[in-house]
């Protein structure tokens, strides 16, 4: 394979066949949005439930992608071209995370039929832990929605030429458009669409570039024959990044966080009409879940079989590892008319779908969450319907602003992820807490929610701060590429050898700040119901005024093999 220049490559990507793929994918995105707005949505539960009749299939596949957005279809080969395979052995816990979600979880959501799932938090403490949880949730979902367009939108724009400014605002007034006008059916329906186009693009190109990089065999040799290949890293280290421990629990429970209780996910599942329903979305979820990851570390084996030893950072040909895969794209299908074209449309529905749920999961909670009731009360159900809308609207333009601030201020990028990190930990601690742990009353799991997102915050600003100055040096994980001996001399033109600055040595270090990211969610997990059960021995709970449904169905079986007295409290 000829390694071109990056700015030849951009002449290539600028064909017609390639921007009508990309504008025909956005435009039925729309369309779809028109088809569902003039069939109408008489109420609230329509806008953002479906009506509670919603099939199956479609609910699975919106699942899905709204989890697996353009991060994951650029990142996560990113990922494995530069950590090696370990990242995936989350993949023994899907099952896991399968199981949990839909024996702990649902069935309490689906029990009391709601819009909201920080309804659940008034019904089971009160109305302050349902605010300020569901005001953490939103307080996340706006920057990482901005993340998720700007991010992918900065690596087309350095890679294909396609103007950053451009894609985000075209990404945000399409999807704003389709959720605003058609509520969670163009959302759920759209997001089959354009998952669709992730695994078309992704197994096409996955096709393509193996074929390039020698076949299946010669790619899976040469990461194994350098030691890329790990999935059985068992160092007991929590400063690295990733080990069979981290990826499997640490990262197990940022991930149960998502299909276990945020907004997203169980709006889809109260979309169902059953709880057997919303199960078998799960399972089949995390079935064809497992197919796209797996596809998808595929590609970081082939990223790394082509530029082993000509490495595109390195060499200054991208500036991120986030852009070496649409450069892979690039040069292996750039001569084929509309397939870079059809990658972009996967990368943009990657985006998409991750935003439309994000807004439409905003759109949710403010209506059912920070409205009081009385006001509700005093609209029809057609007003309330609009005024969905239009919050999904407002929400839309606050991540298209979040987008400049992230741009200017490189900074905000890294506390939008860390606030993301901190936050879904707690979170997922609060309603396990109120699922499994009867005793837990309103004043612990809120004194435990509030000290579990400082002490979470400080470690994961300190963790930012140091790892900048003072990065940890991992034992286990495979060396960064960095292998320029096989570039052609075009591509050092540009590139200097220069010395490696040695860290920098601040003052008020603590070891605590080189905990791998991967572990945030766990601590703050792990914190809230901690603090939350000290907490509550100073006060009290009477399990006797305790609806019986607010808890987990299998804390009855679970009491069931409990000591006699012990069981019978439960």
């Amino acid at each position: 394979m000829k390694h071109l220049r990056n700015t030849e490559l951009m002449e290539k990507f600028g064909t017609v066949a390639n921007y009508s793929v990309l504008g025909g994918m956005l435009a039925c995105s729309g369309l779809i949005g028109v088809y569902f707005w003039k069939k109408g949505q008489s109420s609230p539960e329509d806008t953002l439930l479906g009506g509670r009749s919603m099939p199956v299939i479609p609910i699975t596949a919106s699942i899905i992608a709204s989890f697996l957005s353009a991060l994951t279809l650029l990142g996560m080969p990113a990922e494995v071209y530069t950590q090696g395979t370990q990242y995936f052995a989350i993949l023994f816990m899907l099952p896991v995370i399968c199981f949990l979600t839909g024996e702990v979880y649902i069935p309490v959501f689906h029990t009391f039929q709601l819009e909201s799932s920080y309804q659940y938090l008034e019904l089971r403490f009160n109305h302050l832990v349902r605010v300020i949880c569901g005001g953490f949730y939103a307080f996340a979902m706006v920057p990482y929605i901005a993340i998720v367009v700007y991010t992918p939108a900065l690596a087309l724009e350095q890679i294909v030429g396609l103007n950053v400014d451009i894609s985000c605002a075209t990404m945000f007034v399409v999807c704003v458009f389709y959720t605003s006008v058609g509520g969670i059916r163009a959302v759920v329906w759209t997001d089959c669409f354009q998952l669709f186009f992730m695994f078309l693009s992704t197994i096409t190109i996955l096709i393509l570039a193996t074929v390039n990089a020698g076949g299946m065999s010669a790619v899976f040799d040469k990461n194994y024959q350098d030691g890329r290949i790990q999935f059985f890293n068992m160092e007991l280290d929590p400063r690295e990044r990733h080990t069979f421990w981290g990826t499997t629990i640490g990262n197990g429970v940022m991930w149960l966080s998502v299909f276990g209780v945020s907004q997203t996910q169980v709006q889809r599942y109260l979309s169902l009409p059953t709880i057997a329903d919303a199960k078998r979305a799960v399972k089949y979820n995390f079935l064809l879940t497992s197919c796209l990851l797996v596809m998808v570390g595929w590609l970081g084996l082939v990223l790394y079989a082509t530029y082993s030893s000509c490495d595109p950072i390195t060499a200054h040909q991208v500036r991120t590892k986030d852009q070496v895969l649409p450069l892979l794209v690039l040069h292996v299908a750039a001569d084929i008319p509309g397939l870079p074209g059809l990658f972009m449309a996967g990368v943009f529905s990657g985006s998409l779908s991750s935003v439309s749920s994000g807004l439409n999961s905003l759109a949710a909670i403010t209506l059912k969450d920070f409205i009081p009731e009385q006001r509700l009360s005093r609209m029809n159900n057609i007003q309330q319907a609009l005024l969905t809308k239009i919050f999904s609207a407002i929400f839309g333009l606050l991540g298209y602003s979040m987008t400049f601030l992230i741009r200017f201020m490189p900074g905000m990028l890294e506390a939008a992820m860390i606030i993301g990190g901190v936050i879904n930990g707690p979170i997922i601690g609060v309603f396990t807490a109120g699922m499994l742990l009867p005793w837990i009353n309103s004043c612990g799991v809120l004194g435990g929610f509030l000290g579990s997102v400082l002490i979470s915050t400080w470690i994961a600003t300190g963790g930012t701060v140091y790892k900048h100055h003072m990065p940890y040096q991992s034992l286990t994980a495979p060396a960064y590429p960095s292998n320029i001996s096989g570039c052609p001399p075009d591509w050092l033109t540009d590139h200097n050898q220069s010395v490696v600055a040695e860290p920098s040595d601040l003052p008020g270090h603590l070891a605590l700040y080189d905990l791998s990211y991967i572990w945030y969610s766990t601590i703050g997990a792990s914190l809230t119901i901690i603090l939350a059960m000290i907490v509550t021995i100073f006060t009290s709970q009477d399990l006797t005024k305790l609806d019986r449904r607010l808890l987990s169905p299998c804390v009855g079986r679970l009491a069931r093999w409990l000591p006699g007295g012990c069981g019978r409290r439960m």
